[in-house]
């Protein structure tokens, strides 16, 4: 029998950033992200299949996400990194299953059901996804719950298999006909450990640190990415990562339980909030988040810090669409305030704090220091990946929470002809990141999903009591500010709002 001439063969590399995902990953720590989406439970148009027919649509749309059909599959000794290659054994049936609830189907129920699959880790001898269309839940609605790997999509964005199930009307396309189709043959042994060694050679003739005379030309180059980026960046991105700072009951190592909790919010009331405050629609979020956490600290009887380190994922992707799935990420580390103050106060610090992280570009300068990942080794990401497992040696200690926010679409989406309720958007845990927030918004709401380990934080329906309240506090007292006009010195009324007028803040309540 032939063999396939080496042009016939596909495999595509892990970008450094895609691959350590998969070296740091641990059995009680995945890292896929997810999503819990809730549907009603009926079509909205005659000959729809609601979300119970998601399999069908999958089927139809899924050659528009190729990778959704490869695997990883890892080289000889990490001699370079993971490759992505068509799964011969690909079965959607795999990936996509029912469920049902037991009667009444509430939403503590799907939360409990949700955790457990968010807890367990995708197997990487398949396509990193999977698909559970779970029935039953009260209300006539149907929920599906989505998880994807992080090395596959980065949470910010991507390509995600959402974008294959959602439709903007609720009249269904028309389908045409499904082309077969065929895995590619990947490579053999051989052909990778070849092209590794080719690689190897590349990184030890490339490497400043193996041949010093080249290190004027490579530090050029590099400075050539680093162009606009200033130093203090730079800076201010190292520094917030060795500066000593406190640790929460929930800056501990995870084990393999998770809990999650959903608050939704009207984006009106945020947007009030912002508009009224003069900030952004972030700085809001992230002063939800402090005066929830604040809150309940003081309700648990805990010490309450001045300070609590959030570290902000931000998307640099720049829209061009060449660009290869995975990940594009860097991010900024905010310190959020938390000792008690007004409302008005916590905010208008937080606006401050991140003003300043955008004036100094720390994530930008992120991204660029990301980049010089390419001269080191796969080998040593590798290694470097397990010790980010190791929690004694985790980095991630060095902040407190991971704080997401997505702006999504802003219009009703469909499935099979049923309409998108609800996004609980996912993230994960980490060994001392033992407590994340994602948020995202659609539809004129904004939806916060928290993940958690239960042994650490067993009343995680506390922190979203608390987060729903200070929306609603944090709501009263923008319309409290703009029925007042803000009065120049003269005494004379500006037109101009902000938040620095009289009624800077109602006490904390």
């Amino acid at each position: 029998m032939a063999l396939p001439d080496a042009a016939e063969l596909f495999y595509e590399d892990l970008s450094p950033l895609d691959a350590f995902f998969l070296y740091a990953e641990r059995p009680e720590a995945p890292l896929h992200v997810g999503a819990v989406y809730i549907f009603e439970g009926r079509p909205r148009v005659r000959g729809g299949r609601g979300a119970q027919g998601i399999a069908r649509t999958l089927e139809e749309r899924l050659q528009l996400v190729p990778r959704y059909r490869q695997r990883v599959r890892f080289r000889l000794l990490n001699l370079g990194h993971p490759v992505w290659v068509d799964d011969p054994d690909f079965d959607l049936g795999r990936h996509v299953r029912r469920d049902s609830l037991p009667a009444p189907g509430s939403e503590a129920a799907l939360r409990a059901y949700a955790a457990r699959v968010f807890a367990r880790p995708l197997d990487t001898s398949r396509p990193l996804w999977e698909l559970i269309v779970v029935e039953g839940l009260s209300g006539d609605r149907v929920a599906v719950i989505n998880k994807v790997h992080h090395a596959l999509v980065d949470g910010i964005s991507s390509v995600d298999i959402a974008t294959l199930l959602f439709d903007p009307e609720p009249e269904v396309r028309a389908a045409g006909p499904v082309a077969r189709w065929r895995a590619r043959p990947g490579p053999d042994e051989r052909t990778l450990a070849s092209r590794d060694l080719d690689g190897l050679r590349r990184t030890l003739t490339g490497n400043p640190i193996w041949l010093p005379f080249r290190a004027p030309r490579l530090i050029r180059e590099a400075m050539d990415g680093l162009v606009g980026t200033p130093w203090a960046g730079a800076a201010s991105l190292a520094l917030s990562f060795v500066r000593p700072g406190h640790h929460f009951f929930f800056n501990r190592v995870i084990g393999p339980n998770r809990a999650l909790s959903h608050v939704a919010v009207p984006l009106a009331d945020v947007k009030s909030v912002k508009d009224v405050m003069a900030c952004t629609v972030n700085d809001v979020v992230l002063a939800l988040v402090a005066e929830a956490m604040s809150r309940w600290l003081v309700e648990r009887g805990e010490e309450v810090p001045e300070r609590m380190r959030a570290f902000c994922p931000v998307s640099v992707r720049d829209g061009d669409a060449r660009r290869p799935p995975g990940n594009q990420v860097s991010g900024m580390v905010v310190e959020l305030p938390l000792g008690s103050m007004p409302l008005v106060t916590r905010l208008a610090r937080i606006a401050a704090e991140v003003g300043d992280l955008k004036k100094s570009r720390q994530a930008v300068a992120a991204q660029a220091l990301t980049g010089i990942t390419r001269w080191a080794p796969a080998t040593l990401h590798a290694l470097a990946g397990r010790l980010a497992g190791e929690p004694q040696l985790s980095l991630q200690s060095m902040v407190n929470v991971v704080v997401t926010n997505v702006p999504g679409p802003q219009v009703p989406f469909f499935t099979g002809g049923a309409r998108l309720l609800e996004v609980w958007p996912l993230v994960p845990v980490y060994h001392m990141l033992g407590l994340n927030l994602a948020v995202v918004s659609y539809d004129g709401v904004m939806h916060f999903g928290m993940v958690t380990d239960p042994d650490l934080v067993p009343d995680l329906d506390r922190l979203a009591k608390h987060l729903a309240r200070s929306a609603a506090d944090y709501t009263k007292l923008a319309r409290q500010l703009g029925r007042m006009p803000a009065r120049a010195p003269t005494g004379r009324p500006v037109k101009s709002r902000g938040g620095s007028g009289p009624g800077g803040g109602r006490p904390r309540g």
